[in-house]
């Protein structure tokens, strides 16, 4: 089954980007609904992810700065002080480890595992 993941504001100053995916979601809805063909055909044969925010703390400290004062990196950073750009947690290696020890019981790679707790 094809997949596919749109995620805005991973470096949190992508306040245009937020706008779109919710644009991006509402014009989905709306034409599902019409009975569109294409997106219905998109919506029932696709896993979709859709994620419009990844760091609201990030968000809020860009549109409050404003386009004009607000630098590459200036929503970067969460109201705790983690850089949220660089700091997705690594779970390839989970998987790729757990395969490699063959205690994957799939025969092909499982991509829904869960988010270590540390």
């Amino acid at each position: 089954e094809p997949e596919f993941r749109y995620i805005a504001g991973a470096h949190g100053n992508e306040v245009l980007g937020r706008e779109l995916i919710l644009l991006l979601m509402q014009f989905m809805c709306q034409e599902y609904l019409a009975g569109n063909p294409r997106i219905v055909h998109l919506i029932e044969d696709t896993r979709i992810h859709l994620l419009p925010s990844v760091n609201p703390d990030g968000y809020d400290k860009a549109y409050k700065a404003g386009s004009e004062l607000g630098g590459w990196s200036l929503g970067r950073w969460t109201q705790d002080g983690i850089d949220i750009n660089n700091n997705f947690p690594d779970l390839n290696s989970l998987l790729w480890e757990s395969e490699d020890q063959k205690k994957s019981k799939r025969k092909v790679p499982n991509h829904h595992i869960p988010i270590p707790d540390w």
